[in-house]
């Protein structure tokens, strides 16, 4: 990497800038070859203005959905990156993905299009499937092989059921943070964590399983969900945490409903 050569106090004008960030395609260029330059320019807020030119990525958060048409057999793939521009150039180096390897069977080039701009995750995941079926309805041959909504890379979309599912796997808090670690964080994140602890805790020791029948045997000895809560903590969590709560309590007293009757009662 060739040092960068120093400029002299009060050189990188706004107007420097802008002329140095039009040798660059993108910012993490701009930064890498031109520190100095792309730092006052953050510092001053010029980024945004003389950055419109270079081209923008996406993140572990952020995905772009993309096609590659072959329009000699009507052929296409559909996927989803967080950088197009490395998708492209990478692709060229591997033998394995279905674009390449149609590329070979066929001597057929594609064309690629950027269908959406870097877009939330699960809605790009969501949309991807979409640009399936159309292309579907219109006649394309879908190269892929993969179901359409997973999320490319190596991130993985922890939502709390998955969450959840993996810490029934585990027998206590540090044990699922060690082979879990991004459940664990977006556990965290999300504020999962504490009901997700009280269910590891109800795990820890692994003699019982907590299956729907045997919480809701516990719960018909219980009035309230209070009474249930205190008594049979371990089935309170397992039914809360897998859903099954309101089937399982449907004969206890609703305390607000019943001190709602008992003010209107008195009220008569």
């Amino acid at each position: 990497m060739a040092v960068e050569v120093r400029k002299p106090d009060g050189y990188w004008t706004y107007e420097k800038c802008a002329e140095e960030a039009l040798k660059y395609f993108t910012k993490k260029e701009f930064g890498e070859k031109s520190p100095s330059a792309h730092a006052i320019a953050y510092k001053n807020r010029w980024m945004k203005s003389i950055s419109t030119h270079m081209t923008l990525y996406g993140s572990k958060y952020k995905r772009c959905i993309y096609s590659y048409e072959f329009i000699e057999d009507n052929c296409v793939y559909v996927g989803l990156t967080y950088n197009i521009i490395e998708r492209q150039n990478g692709r060229d180096s591997r033998n394995t993905d279905q674009v390449t390897k149609h590329i070979n069977e066929t001597g057929h080039v594609p064309i690629r299009k950027q269908l959406t701009d870097y877009i939330d995750v699960e809605i790009a995941s969501k949309l991807e499937g979409e640009f399936v079926e159309k292309y579907k309805n219109n006649g394309w041959t879908i190269l892929n092989i993969k179901e359409t909504g997973g999320i490319g890379g190596s991130t993985l979309i922890w939502t709390k059921k998955k969450c959840i599912n993996a810490a029934k796997e585990c027998k206590t808090r540090s044990e699922f943070h060690k082979k879990y670690r991004g459940a664990y964080s977006s556990a965290v994140k999300n504020g999962w964590i504490n009901e997700i602890h009280l269910m590891l805790k109800s795990n820890k020791g692994g003699k019982v399983i907590h299956t729907i029948e045997l919480c809701k045997t516990k719960s018909l000895l219980c009035r309230t969900r209070a009474e249930f809560k205190k008594l049979y903590i371990k089935e309170f969590t397992a039914a809360y945490c897998n859903g099954w709560l309101d089937d399982i309590c449907m004969h206890m007293i609703n305390r607000k409903l019943k001190e709602n009757n008992l003010i209107w009662i008195n009220g008569n």
